[in-house]
């Protein structure tokens, strides 16, 4: 019997409120702190690609109809795990070590997939521009990098920026922790659904325990804070993958090229107009490969 190759991608992105909700341009070795601000306080740029994603996996699961946090009816699970499987995903790294032993997945067709993960992410990067840039110190070079510095809804304060440039990156992991998502009008919620990618459509949830939604407010300087410990996501399948009894061997992988944004300050750096002030996470992939 001849097997069958398939390809799953299952994207999950997440909108931080790091960036608002305006349309950026993407991020290249030609973007420019002074030319993408022009003027403006800030600004962003997008589909850059990081070093390392550091993510904490709880659940990921293939579904043969829509589940929801409270309903898993119809879903097989690649990991179901108690505590926390932390994996550091890189461009290149193979062999991350997820799920233990073989997986069994029933034949049909999977038109969803779902998966549990930490609030907190972490991201360790360097970006190269094609000119010097200004970090939020006055540091300047054609290499700004991750410095280990939380990344944070908004800076403020030139000394709380989680990048650093110059001419000799040093990259360390900063740590993004998702309290909310930002909505098209600049608020906060814990839900962002009916999204819309190339290849799918996709729900995410800000989860307070794995049954139930977290608390989503902000404080009094309008930072967003609750209770989240959890990011649940799933999503439907434009082309819906399906296992047959051809299908003996599956290999997964994940993809983070174009999952990070980049942001630019202009009223808080120290000793420049225009600085490079943090990245965030977009998103991510998860690709299995089944014959």
């Amino acid at each position: 019997m001849k097997k069958q190759s398939l390809i799953i991608a299952i994207a999950i992105y997440f909108t931080s409120g790091f960036f608002s909700a305006a349309v950026a341009q993407d991020c290249s070795a030609n973007t420019d702190a002074v030319t993408i601000l022009n003027g403006s306080n800030w600004a962003q740029c997008e589909n850059a690609t990081a070093d390392i994603l550091q993510v904490s996996f709880y659940k990921l699961a293939l579904c043969t109809q829509k589940p929801t946090y409270q309903d898993d009816t119809g879903c097989v699970y690649l990991l179901d795990a108690s505590s926390s499987v932390d994996v550091e995903i890189g461009v290149g790294v193979d062999n991350i070590p997820l799920v233990n032993g073989d997986v069994s997945i029933p034949e049909g067709t999977y038109s969803h997939a779902m998966l549990l993960i930490g609030t907190e992410l972490g991201l360790k990067s360097t970006f190269e521009f094609a000119t010097p840039q200004y970090d939020g110190e006055g540091n300047q070079g054609q290499f700004c990098w991750t410095n280990g510095l939380p990344i944070i809804w908004g800076y403020q304060d030139y000394e709380a920026m989680m990048m650093t440039c110059g001419d000799e990156p040093e990259p360390e992991v900063s740590i993004e922790n998702f309290k909310a998502f930002s909505d098209d009008n600049g608020g906060v919620v814990g839900q962002s659904l009916n999204n819309r990618t190339p290849d799918t459509v996709y729900d995410v949830y800000l989860l307070d325990d794995e049954m139930g939604e977290a608390t989503v407010t902000t404080d009094g300087l309008g930072f967003p804070t609750g209770n989240a410990k959890y990011i649940w996501g799933v999503q439907k399948f434009d082309a819906p993958p399906t296992i047959t009894a051809a299908s003996t061997n599956v290999d997964m992988a994940f993809k983070i090229t174009d999952g990070m944004g980049m942001g630019f300050n202009g009223y808080a750096c120290d000793g420049s107009a225009a600085c490079v002030e943090g990245v965030n996470v977009n998103g991510f992939q998860f690709v299995v490969d089944a014959d």
